[in-house]
């Protein structure tokens, strides 16, 4: 220092390095803007390889590996060619194209077996009940391709691969699911072509049918001898189209911890706890094997996006032969891994010992390949400890500033205007929210990445206005102030509570009320929990002395202001002003003590680094990786609507809070940042068209006949969300112009609707047919309910149900006496037995148990009788009988057993049973007039709507019959 003079000495300047680190690390406005470009470039850079299929995932380059995907690959284009669904022919074309790539891949080895279903020994009846007033019974006639490697341990469980050939009717089923069913035969070709292959473990494939309208396919194959070896499952699944394979859920932490060493792995029980909580309404075969088969497994499957899952958009053409690879070499490297080797788990069944943890439901996760799983026994006890650890170590650092040393006067308005500038501007934010549905309701199909950057940038801009206007009331006076730090404090408090809440949800974790996705909220409090410790560890370094009061702080000043002290890096002495968590007292600037002391401040670096970039990319790759999942999901309903919506919010504030302990020092670049951020996204908001191309609308079709109606007209019936263009799509239609027909539209629960319009296009199935009631005829063969009089004993109906070239009908016992009865006089469900005959069965009711159907000789449940007749008793009542058979030509033979009418003033004891057969074979019919469409209606649709709408299925196929009778 020159004498005399304020100005430096050349010797007082600090040389290149401490100038660079001042520049660097100095807690200036332009340094925090970098960090926060940088920590944003680093959440983004990082998600996107995490998530992105094309670069996190290689295809392979191991020979045989390429040969095998190949393989793969081909099989997929040629199951994918039609439309497949149960109800088909080609679905027969999809079974016997398996059948005979089973049998070539296996051929001349020994210790590989193939079982079908076709030999008639695995059809079944069963039932489900889905309240104490409902209950389904179903007959499904299975034709699962059943292949069993023998290991070379048979007293190890064996290990099941399981997925489904059939599709929905509207969809060729390339992720859903011929991509796993793609996947097996590639497993199957990987231990068959080689000749050392045999595994130790025996494993088991399931090609199964059926699984899209009843999990039949799975449920069918528990009856399979084969299912009493297996213990442990994989399933493979896609409720998305395309993207990446995740692991959904998982049994138990015994068996997951065995995924996080296949090649790219890629999972979140985020996900598991969504499907647990029964958020996410989609079911696949895991919850056959693990409620009903009591077996431990996996389930993986596409996930993303929902507007072309179940429709003619999950065609080849959309998907990547890396998709297929992900899903296949995940499967390859499981499968190996389990069945190379004798596990923990075998413990359990060959010594009956129990290993630690291993029926814990399992908390995962995976980032860039690597896999993290916990038992959530062992989360709880590290929340727990997490939880007293660190008040314990902030304690007596509290102690020392405020109580020993009194070097940090908070006041209480330092301490309330943050929490009160979240309330402020979470009742802003929600208020956009409103806004955004009210004038675009339907924009997160399109548009939920633009809302939540949006939503995200509102939120921070709010903050910062209030937060300053507080500072402003206050006259930007500070005592020893930390602004950052309290906040960093509070936010911490804030984790601290949903950690508790979590923890307290985790010690009795279940089905229904699961929170194994809740994981990461211990990262969230853990990193501002740190950062607060270290800025605490700071101000008990500090020395006690008087306070200084500070005119402008740095950390308070307004943004958008020039004027106040800056933080150096410039040349020369640079100037601080303010205090800082960790100090560094250097000589005075101005002689005396009265002046104030410059401190140069680097812990915010510190305490920067520590928290924003782990926390904006742990809660952006969880988000969006949620929102990915969900989003296209708005248009099924009003639930879901809401539910995104409130998510879409939650993420917004979410990916916020890591940013806000710093928000008083972000300079005026990101401030206009902001504010451009803001009103482009208004902007794009207003302007955004909710369905396009690539974002479509996704509407369900059936075309019903009601034959009890007269004239026996066809109708099509597309469903859909209410305030979407419906309408304006199908009045657009030829048929529709022709006939001067009107669209009726008739609103439904939880925000849906229906549009219906008489349709001139019949349907061909059957060459010859042109009359409805040809397709459906009942023949009622027996009746015991017919006169007045009240029996006693059971009644008894037996009727053949004709309908060509169906595979599919559903019954509906009505409670009602008659058809014509505004009420039921039963007080429960008056049907008790369900009879399905055997095909090969010719005798009527009488010949199948004596005393016509004596109720006290049929056990409860399931049996069969010594013709072969498939029987189910449920003395609580069944409301349905579901029907799937697979011949093309059989009747379907049934008979009920119902109790009589008790009541005094009733009239009548029949039955009223409606039944509705449902066609879904797409495959053209050839006549003498030339090849014409099965369904024109559904073709003329496809044909004539424009390109934003996807078309899928509303029920197990696309034309529904429907009929009732009295028994």
């Amino acid at each position: 220092m020159v004498p005399g003079s304020k100005l430096p000495c050349k010797s007082d300047t600090p040389n290149i390095f401490i100038r660079f680190i001042r520049t660097v690390f100095g807690y200036r406005k332009t340094t925090l803007t970098l960090f926060v470009v940088l920590s944003l470039v680093f959440t983004f850079l990082f998600s996107w390889y995490d998530n992105n299929l094309d670069y996190s995932v290689a295809l392979p380059t191991d020979p045989k590996e390429k040969l095998v995907l190949d393989e793969a690959w081909f099989d997929l284009q040629k199951i994918a060619k039609y439309e497949h669904t149960y109800g088909s022919t080609s679905n027969d074309y999809v079974h016997d194209y398996l059948q005979s790539q089973i049998l070539s891949a296996i051929k001349g080895k020994a210790y590989i077996e193939y079982d079908n279903d076709l030999n008639g020994t695995n059809s079944i009846l069963f039932s489900t009940r889905s309240s104490p007033e409902y209950s389904s019974v179903s007959y499904y006639e299975s034709n699962n391709l059943i292949v069993r490697i023998n290991g070379s341990d048979s007293t190890l469980p064996a290990l099941l691969l399981s997925a489904h050939y059939d599709a929905v009717p509207s969809s060729f089923g390339v992720t859903d699911d011929g991509m796993g069913i793609a996947s097996l035969l590639g497993v199957l070709y990987h231990y068959s072509e080689n000749t050392t292959a045999q595994p130790k473990r025996t494993i088991i494939f399931n090609f199964n049918n059926n699984e899209e309208f009843g999990l039949y396919g799975a449920t069918s194959f528990l009856s399979h001898p084969w299912f009493e070896q297996i213990k442990y499952f994989l399933n493979l699944e896609g409720t998305g189209a395309g993207g990446k394979a995740i692991l959904f859920r998982a049994t138990d932490y015994g068996i997951v911890k065995f995924f996080k060493d296949v090649r790219y792995p890629y999972g979140t029980s985020i996900f598991q706890e969504g499907f647990n909580n029964h958020l996410i309404h989609s079911e696949t075969d895991y919850k056959v094997y693990k409620e009903k088969g009591s077996i431990r497994g996996l389930d993986l499957a596409f996930y993303k996006p929902r507007d072309i899952y179940h429709t003619g958009g999950d065609n080849i053409k959309n998907i990547n032969i890396k998709a297929l690879w992900h899903m296949l070499a995940n499967s390859l490297d499981f499968t190996d891994i389990v069945s190379s080797q004798q596990i923990d788990l075998d413990d359990e069944y060959l010594k009956h010992e129990t290993a630690n943890y291993s029926h814990d439901v399992a908390a995962y996760s995976s980032f860039l390949n690597y896999f993290f799983a916990f038992p959530v026994s062992q989360v709880f006890i590290v929340n727990v400890a997490t939880l007293l650890i660190v008040p314990i170590i902030e304690i007596p650092f509290l102690l020392i500033i405020f109580s020993y040393k009194k070097v940090w006067k908070v006041s209480f308005l330092n301490v309330i205007k943050f929490p009160l500038s979240v309330v402020l501007s979470l009742v802003a934010l929600h208020e956009v929210v409103r806004k955004t549905v009210e004038y675009n309701e339907f924009l997160p199909n399109s548009g939920a990445g633009l809302l939540v950057v949006t939503y995200s940038a509102i939120f921070l801009l709010s903050n910062y206005i209030v937060l300053n206007l507080f500072n402003a009331l206050n006259g930007y006076k500070v005592i020893n102030h930390d602004e950052k730090l309290i906040v960093l404090f509070e936010i911490s408090i804030l984790y601290k509570i949903i950690l508790i809440w979590s923890t307290i949800k985790l010690a009795d974790n279940k089905i229904g009320d699961d929170h194994s996705g809740e994981f990461p909220f211990l990262f969230l409090y853990l990193l501002q929990a740190v950062a607060s410790i270290f800025g605490f560890i700071g101000w008990s370094l500090k020395s006690s002395k008087k306070p200084t009061i500070v005119e402008v702080s740095e950390e308070s000043q307004p943004l958008l202001s020039d004027q106040g002290v800056s933080y150096g890096s410039e040349e020369g002495e640079p100037r601080f002003s303010g205090s800082s968590s960790l100090s560094f007292d250097e000589e005075d600037l101005f002689a005396g003590h009265e002046k104030l002391k410059k401190f140069f401040s680097y812990d915010w670096s510190i305490q920067f680094l520590i928290v924003v970039p782990l926390s904006s990319l742990l809660i952006y790759n969880s988000g969006f990786l949620i929102i990915d999942g969900i989003h296209k999901s708005i248009q099924e309903s009003l639930a879901s609507e809401f539910l995104i919506y409130k998510f879409i919010l939650v993420f917004s504030v979410a990916w916020s809070l890591p940013f806000l302990p710093f928000v008083f020092k972000l300079n005026r670049i990101i401030v206009l940042g902001l504010l451009t951020i803001v009103a482009s996204g208004v902007f794009l908001a207003a302007i955004t068209e909710p369905f396009d191309q690539l974002n479509p609308l996704k509407v369900r079709f059936i075309q019903t006949v009601d034959l009890n109606l007269s004239g026996s007209d066809s109708f099509v019936n597309v469903y859909g969300r209410v305030g979407t263009p419906l309408s304006d799509v199908l009045s657009d239609v030829p048929s529709l112009k022709e006939s001067n027909d009107s669209v009726n539209c008739t609103a439904l629960t939880d925000g849906n609707q229906v549009c219906s319009y008489k349709s001139s296009l019949p349907p061909h199935f059957v060459e010859g047919i042109s009359d409805f009631n040809d397709y459906l005829q009942i023949d009622v063969l027996k009746n015991s309910s017919s006169g007045t009089d009240h029996p006693f004993g059971f009644l008894v109906g037996e009727f053949k149900i004709k309908a060509p070239k169906n595979r599919m009908c559903v019954l509906n016992f009505k409670n009602a006496i008659t058809s014509n009865s505004e009420g039921s006089n039963y007080k429960d469900v008056p049907v008790k037995t369900v009879i399905v005959y055997d095909d090969k069965t010719k005798s009527n009711l009488s010949n199948v148990l004596p005393q016509e159907l004596n109720i006290e000789a049929i056990p409860e449940g399931y049996s069969r009788d010594e013709k072969g007749n498939y029987i189910f008793k449920d003395l609580n009542g069944i409301n349905e009988l579901q029907l799937n058979k697979l011949s093309w030509t059989k009747d379907y033979h049934v008979a009920v057993q119902w109790v009589p009418n008790l009541v005094e003033d009733a009239t009548s004891n029949k039955l009223a049973v409606s039944i509705n057969c449902f066609w879904a074979d797409l495959a053209p019919l050839a006549t003498e007039d030339g090849v014409i469409a099965a369904i024109p209606a559904y073709d003329e649709l496809l044909h004539y709507s424009p390109n934003y709408v996807s078309w899928a299925n509303r029920d197990r196929g696309l034309v529904s019959i429907s009929k009732s009778i009295e028994i």
